[in-house]
């Protein structure tokens, strides 16, 4: 019974497809040179004790100037390592969840950052940063977690952005690697921008502007006055990274933890992505006028959120992975500057979209966004969005009474509050995102506190709290979660 319940939820929560994880929870980018001053003082001490044209011309610059070789050395070495920067990290967060008690703490992640970029003088540029973490929770004594959770979460070691940069010519220039591409104009609801996948494992904790994944792509940019061209070969398909099964933030994740279900002897599934290597096309045409901007927007990529074949759903197919097919794109958006507001308004157009209900047809979407910013307080800005998604052709098979994932408009709503004191180094912050016509099907508020210590150390301290409504709220309308970081930059 409980391996039909599995499954039955599997088929479920894979009809949101777009919708499922990433919409309910969305929002859920001086060194040792080996040369010391005293030895260096001391060659100059020298030369200036000689006094002799020799040493006179070693002063001036010669080709036997020892001392200015050891400068230039010091100078190149400061030079490349000056091209680094990086982050450490000490992350903590506790939750109080009444339905799956764990351990108290949500995570204790340790993360360090790395990156160099440097500028040589032909005008090429490259970009290189990599990131790692790693998070004791999932180690300790009384820890009992799935092992999706487990090898998602316990750590990590990733090569982020990665890429060259060059002018080809005046107004022609190239990247190459992985990299971000961010279109539209929302901080948080994302209606055009489709260009990267999510790292969504930890919904609601983090904004978009940090979650997005670079992926490898081509890029040209040609300027034509007020115009960017800008098309894009994709070469790197990456999906988004859902919260793992097991997670309390999965719809498909038991109840029973994992002891238990191990004892009762039930299945424990894992839900992977397919993989593809061929390119994929998008293009983007924008302008930049006084008082306003426009962008429109074409894309042919796989489906971020795929679906499970009927074949994978039977119960004897433990690790089922998700197929994508490929959709269209085609967008605009929108920004106008009057005064202390900024109007912005997006929309899109998709086609091809599949879902595991409806694997045997393709459904047309289309997406619209209205918002606006409002800076006219003092070091404070008020931005609101609300946006909604509206199937053409509404298939029922979309829509399950029980779970109520897939209705023929899906509305969501975004509130946000950012207030800066003490000289910019305190910035309160304030989210509200809620879903539903009515605004009754749950959504999540998060209030947290930005300061910063000193020039290179930086805190942060927040509360999360989730809202019920919809089955994917209810799942975690009564965790409240508390989190803070400490972070030295370099």
């Amino acid at each position: 019974m409980k391996i039909s319940l599995a499954l039955t939820s599997l088929i479920l929560a894979t009809l949101l497809n777009a919708e499922s994880v990433e919409e309910a929870f969305e929002g859920f980018d001086e060194i040792n040179t080996g040369i010391s001053e005293q030895i260096i003082q001391k060659n100059l001490a020298d030369i200036d004790h000689k006094n002799t044209s020799e040493g006179q011309d070693i002063i001036e610059g010669s080709d036997n100037n020892k001392s200015n070789s050891i400068g230039e050395s010091r100078e190149n070495a400061s030079g490349f390592f000056s091209d680094f920067s990086g982050k450490l990290t000490q992350e903590g967060a506790i939750v109080h969840d009444a339905v799956r008690p764990q351990n108290i703490f949500y995570t204790l992640r340790q993360s360090f950052f790395l990156d160099y970029e440097h500028a040589f003088e032909n005008g090429l540029k490259v970009k290189i940063n990599a990131r790692a973490f790693y998070d004791p929770v999932f180690d300790m004594s009384n820890a009992d977690y799935y092992p999706a959770e487990v090898e998602a979460l316990r750590s990590e070691v990733e090569l982020f952005e990665a890429y060259f940069e060059w002018n080809i010519f005046e107004n022609f220039d190239a990247k190459w690697g992985r990299q971000v591409v961010v279109w539209g104009r929302s901080d948080t609801i994302r209606i055009t921008d489709v260009m990267n996948p999510l790292d969504n494992r930890r919904p609601g904790i983090i904004d978009i502007a940090e979650l997005r994944l670079p992926v490898t792509m081509l890029r040209f940019d040609y300027q034509i006055d007020a115009w960017r061209i800008t098309p894009i070969v994709i070469l790197e398909q990456r999906f988004t990274k859902d919260p793992p099964y097991g997670s309390r933030y999965n719809p498909l994740s038991p109840e029973e933890s994992y002891s238990e279900r191990v004892e009762k002897r039930l299945p424990v599934y894992t839900l992977e992505n397919e993989s593809y290597s061929d390119p994929t096309f998008a293009l983007s045409i924008g302008a930049d006028f006084e008082g306003w901007d426009v962008n429109f927007y074409a894309s042919r990529l796989y489906e971020d959120r795929g679906y499970v074949p009927y074949e994978q759903l039977l119960p004897t197919v433990l690790n089922k992975k998700y197929s994508h097919n490929k959709n269209n794109m085609f967008g605009t958006a929108l920004n106008y500057v009057d005064g202390s507001w900024l109007f912005k308004t997006e929309l899109a157009y998709f086609s091809g979209l599949t879902y595991t209900t409806t694997q045997d047809r393709q459904l047309i979407r289309m997406d619209g966004l209205i918002g606006f910013e409002y800076s006219g307080f003092a070091n404070t800005t008020i931005s609101y969005d609300f946006a909604v998604r509206h199937f053409k052709e509404y298939d029922k098979r979309l829509y399950v009474p029980e779970e109520n994932l897939l209705k023929q408009n899906t509305y969501q709503q975004a509130l946000r509050i950012n207030s800066n004191f003490l000289d910019d180094t305190l910035h309160a912050n304030y989210l509200l995102n809620l879903y539903g016509e009515k605004i009754d099907e749950g959504g999540y508020h998060r209030a947290w506190i930005d300061y910063e210590i000193e020039d290179a150390i930086n805190t942060s301290f927040g509360v999360l709290d989730f809202m019920g409504g919809s089955p994917l709220f209810e799942l975690v309308k009564d965790q409240v979660v508390v989190f803070m970081d400490i972070s030295y930059s370099f």
